[in-house]
């Protein structure tokens, strides 16, 4: 299939993503000078969710999508109020507060980091070009071994400023996708356009053919999981990774698929994997056993 990816870069968005990591303990090689800057200001932010009753990584969930479409911050509120919480609360006086704190976060990024346009220009290239190069060659191996569905016809990839050394999110409900915009492979052994194969494999498993049997917080973990072991037998097929260098467990930590506990999880996959691959239950089916076997 021929996958339409709309690639763009976005500061906003940016902004949200350097808050979201920094509002909790920012990792090794951030700037001091970006986390004093930013890290109270997102704080700020989460305790104005609190106070609304907004679980901080619900919002998350829709702000950072979104904010690739909507620059307002009262507007990105209202939305985000609205999706969950409902139409009363997006007029609340929620809506004001919330977006307050998202403009003194925006301002105080772009005062942190005031060229990020510029920089976000510069980055798109790299990885494109990469993908344009391996992209195809990889989702046709990609192919074989997964459904066709999985993929959409077309997705959104918006790259945003790296602040953790490589970090990629697939908003499954968006048909989106986040990544940071890195000049290098951070992991030489995992190249980022497989990083990036392998959050567009994800995008379509929230279709309700496959899903509906699933909690919907949980969907996110599954579609991670599923997707890991044929994206690292496409990448192998297209001569990415080195065959037999990166195991299941290696991708989930450098891919920082779940904090802890990657081997384990990886035996788990691994195993529901090559039942899979022996048994060739229906996909609906497959999940719902994945989603058993690690709950």
């Amino acid at each position: 299939m021929n996958l339409e990816l709309r690639w763009q870069e976005n500061t906003w968005t940016s902004c949200l993503h350097a808050a979201q990591i920094l509002a909790g303990n920012p990792p090794l090689g951030v700037s001091e000078e970006l986390v004093n800057a930013v890290a109270p200001a997102a704080k700020r932010l989460v305790s104005e969710l609190q106070t609304a009753q907004i679980a901080p990584k619900l919002f998350w969930r829709h702000a950072l999508p979104l904010s690739a479409q909507l620059d307002g911050k009262v507007e990105l509120a209202k939305a985000v109020l609205r999706k969950t919480h409902g139409l009363e609360a997006s007029e609340s006086s929620f809506a004001t507060s919330i977006g307050g704190a998202l403009s003194d976060l925006a301002n105080t990024y772009s005062l942190a980091v005031p060229k990020a346009a510029e920089e976000l220009i510069l980055r798109r290239r790299p990885l494109r070009e990469a993908w344009e190069a391996r992209g195809p060659g990889l989702l046709y191996f990609l192919q074989r071994v997964l459904p066709e569905e999985f993929l959409p016809e077309t997705a959104d990839v918006i790259l945003v400023l790296p602040i953790s050394g490589g970090r990629g999110t697939a908003h499954l409900a968006y048909n989106s996708v986040r990544l940071e915009g890195m000049l290098y492979d951070p992991h030489p052994q995992l190249p980022e356009v497989a990083r990036l194969g392998w959050l567009l494999s994800q995008l379509n498993l929230d279709l309700p053919k496959y899903s509906e049997e699933i909690d919907p917080d949980r969907i996110g973990l599954i579609a991670r999981l599923a997707t890991l072991p044929g994206i690292l037998y496409a990448a192998e097929e297209v001569e990415l990774v080195r065959p037999g260098t990166v195991t299941l467990a290696d991708s989930m930590k450098l891919w920082q698929v779940t904090h802890i506990g990657h081997e384990t999880l990886a035996e788990i996959v691994q195993q529901w994997w090559q039942t899979q691959e022996t048994r060739q239950a229906p996909w609906r089916v497959a999940l719902m056993a994945l989603d058993r076997m690690v709950d």
